[in-house]
């Protein structure tokens, strides 16, 4: 019969852990880095013309794309392994920022929600630091591999979803319940779900933008205050 203490095992521990298959790995791996290279040439290209941009986008793209130790990816692939799914989605929605005239363009949100989800992140990422560096008596990391931090994760970003205000903290949530979803489908990158969610890079991204949205958000009450 089973206890409680055995369904709560069973969704925590996750054994054997769900993986994605080896050629979707290899997949999301180059297609990650060529989106988020082609964002970065994008954002550095800016001040280019329209068709120089795209020019440049392409080929960073395309040769991220190459088979073998020419490619970006390779390399990339070899030191960091593949983009978290927030990294490519956001990428992808950056390029389509930079590229299309017509799209709105992101600016400092000054929504305590949009603060909020940034901080989760930041200290998410300190805390998957410690476990690395074996300071914690538990492997946070290692649960990722399990149902119970997915469910929970996914439960949240609805909520933050439904609770967001118009603007970045609603692209956001929307964003983070995309890669949920499409992580629960996949299990890519790593069948891990703090892989899917966060990464270094995207960490270190993300402690600026908590200060231009903690910025943006004083200015707003300064604002306000002074109305």
């Amino acid at each position: 019969m089973m206890t409680w203490t055995t369904l709560y095992a069973s969704f925590l521990d996750g054994a054997p852990p769900a993986l994605p298959v080896a050629w979707a790995m290899r997949v999301e791996l180059v297609l990650g880095w060529a989106l988020v290279l082609a964002w970065l040439a994008a954002l550095l290209g800016a001040r280019l013309a329209p068709r120089w941009r795209w020019g440049l986008v392409l080929l960073v793209f395309l040769w991220t794309c190459i088979p073998g130790p020419l490619a970006p990816a390779y390399w990339l692939g070899l030191a960091f392994q593949a983009p978290s799914l927030s990294a490519v989605l956001l990428a992808a929605w950056g390029l389509r920022v930079r590229l299309w005239p017509g799209a709105a363009r992101a600016r400092a949100d000054a929504s305590p929600v949009y603060l909020l989800m940034l901080l989760c992140a930041v200290v998410l990422g300190y805390v998957l630091l410690l476990d690395t560096l074996g300071w914690v008596h538990f492997s946070l990391y290692y649960q990722g591999f399990a149902v119970l931090p997915l469910a929970v994760a996914l439960g949240l970003a609805l909520v933050l979803a439904l609770w967001a205000p118009a603007g970045a903290a609603l692209r956001l949530a929307r964003t983070l319940v995309l890669v949920l979803l499409l992580f629960a489908l996949t299990r890519l990158p790593s069948g891990n779900v703090w892989d899917a969610l966060l990464d270094p890079w995207l960490w270190l991204l993300a402690h600026a933008s908590a200060l231009r949205a903690y910025a943006a958000l004083r200015a707003a009450q300064r604002a306000q205050r002074s109305a």
